[in-house]
């Protein structure tokens, strides 16, 4: 039999939402990350200033410099994935990167006058998605092979998913002379008491990598020493590859070449690249010396969004499944999806204040809200790939579902001075993007206790920090539809508290 490829494949929007409610969420869901000193007090500098990391959260921070400044961060990064009851197996992930954290230039104009003005340019990493999994379960019941099977059981394969299709391109399902998926229609199995049964060693492997950056080019003005006033223009990138490899085997086979696969690897691809901008406000009020107050606005951010999703299917066979396929059929890469599409992130509003207490302790503390309701998906005349009307009936209604309509975050952090020695703690809690009902498969939120030293001599400053961050996350590893529509596990979810140990060091010069 020569197989053609079908130009046409159902789209099956239920299971496509969730994927974008998902990818959605790489834009909001930030780690703390940025220079040592920003880390250490828990990024709580809305009301401080005075660090290239924190004019990404409040620009006016960068006129409370009294000179001008250059400096450069990098982090040491250490994740731990902790997993258990995935298919009768428990452990732990770990990977090690080193990471991109932070870069600043900040040149102050007229610096001995009453009014000095800034100009600075800063780009800080504001979350990093490399993760790498490698994870064997034993005795799945139920098999992909299985799933797609049943789903589409007496059904041509020109109106079938893409997903079984790249899987019946590879002879892993079973059709009949007319192109039908016939009853049991998986190219693997024992018959036990005239049933055909299979089951399987799962193996997942996961391969991802990427980060949410932004770059900001910032005025600011120190006005009398009391007020300090700021403007920025952020750019924001974000970049995530993901690719899986879901792998069934052990796979009870027979001598009967239409039964006789031992294994199969399902690969599928999700390629994100995103650019975008955003305006800030905002100001820092000091009534006295020892107290400042302030405030910022990040209007919405507008990106613009490309993505691609690919699919394929390789089996391996005990007998050629047909005469001069082989035993090892790799099926053809299925492109099933290459969007360009504009996405608008909801915008944040920061208060902090701050106690500067002589020239040996410093206290702040921030807070910030989001109303997550504002975020939306839309597309313009340069989109491809989507039509507005299905983006709207289909995607943006999981959004609203699923995303909470209010999110808090709350950072604290103090500095010790010790002669030319600095002693920096700090705590942050970030509120899950998610609703209550559906933090516990998707991600919650973020819990970060972090602390550093520092060190000045003459214009030079060096310092490092350590932050230890928790958020449980739960992985999708295969949805699928029950003969009702409704949305179920075929494979088990991927359960895992991720725990993030992040060294941070960075060097700063005075000029």
């Amino acid at each position: 039999m020569k197989k053609q490829i079908s130009a046409l494949f159902i789209l099956c929007a239920a299971l496509l939402q969730g994927q974008t409610v998902d990818d959605v969420g790489l834009f909001q869901n930030r780690n703390l990350h940025g220079s040592p000193r920003f880390s250490a007090m828990g990024g709580a500098f809305t009301a401080l200033g005075n660090d290239p990391a924190s004019y990404a959260i409040n620009p006016a921070g960068a006129a409370v410099n009294r000179h001008s400044a250059l400096s450069f961060s990098l982090g040491f990064n250490d994740y731990r994935g902790n997993y258990s009851q995935f298919y009768n197996t428990e452990g732990t992930q770990a990977n090690f990167n080193v990471l991109f954290e932070n870069f600043g230039i900040n040149l102050m104009m007229n610096k001995d006058g009453e009014d000095r003005f800034s100009l600075a340019i800063t780009t800080t990493k504001l979350a990093d998605f490399n993760r790498n999994f490698n994870i064997d379960g034993v005795f799945n019941e139920y098999t992909l092979g299985e799933y797609w099977a049943d789903r589409f059981e007496n059904v041509n394969t020109d109106f079938i998913s893409d997903d079984a299709f790249a899987a019946w391109d590879s002879y892993l399902l079973v059709s009949d002379s007319t192109g039908a998926i016939i009853p049991d229609g998986f190219a693997y199995g024992e018959v036990v008491n005239n049933q055909l049964v299979a089951n399987s060693t799962l193996r997942y492997v996961a391969n991802q990598d990427g980060s949410l950056n932004e770059t900001n080019i910032v005025l600011a003005l120190d006005k009398g020493h009391k007020w300090y006033y700021g403007l920025s223009f952020g750019i924001p990138t974000l970049n995530f590859r993901r690719e899986e490899f879901i792998t069934e085997y052990n796979l009870p086979f027979s001598n009967d070449p239409t039964y006789s696969a031992r294994e199969y690897t399902y690969r599928r691809l999700n390629d994100i690249n995103a650019s975008g901008f955003n305006l800030k406000l905002g100001f820092i009020y000091k009534p006295i010396d020892e107290i400042r107050i302030a405030a910022s606005y990040q209007s919405p951010s507008w990106y613009t969004v490309n993505q691609n999703y690919e699919v394929d299917v390789s089996t391996s066979f005990n007998q050629e499944p047909e005469p001069g396929v082989g035993t090892f059929v790799e099926g053809s890469t299925i492109t099933t999806g290459n969007y360009s599409y504009r996405l608008r992130t909801p915008a944040i509003y920061r208060a902090g204040i701050a106690s500067v207490i002589g020239k040996f302790l410093i206290l702040s503390v921030d807070y910030q809200f989001q109303n997550q309701s504002n975020q939306r998906l839309y597309t313009n005349n340069n989109s491809i790939g989507i039509d507005e009307s299905f983006l709207q009936s289909e995607y943006q209604p999981a959004l609203n579902t699923m995303y909470r309509t209010s999110r808090h975050t709350l950072s604290a952090g103090l500095e010790v001075k010790l002669n030319n020695f600095f002693i920096r703690g700090g705590y942050r809690q970030d509120e899950s993007i998610y609703r209550d009902e559906f933090v516990n498969t998707t991600a919650g939120g973020l819990q970060a206790i972090s602390g550093g030293i520092g060190y000045r001599r003459g214009p030079w400053t060096f310092d490092l920090s350590l932050v230890n961050s928790q958020r449980d996350r739960n992985y999708a590893l295969y949805r699928g539809l029950d003969p009702n529509n409704e949305a179920f596990e075929v494979l088990d979810d991927l359960r895992m508290q991720e725990v993030t140990n992040n060294i941070i060091a960075g060097v700063s010069v005075k000029f």
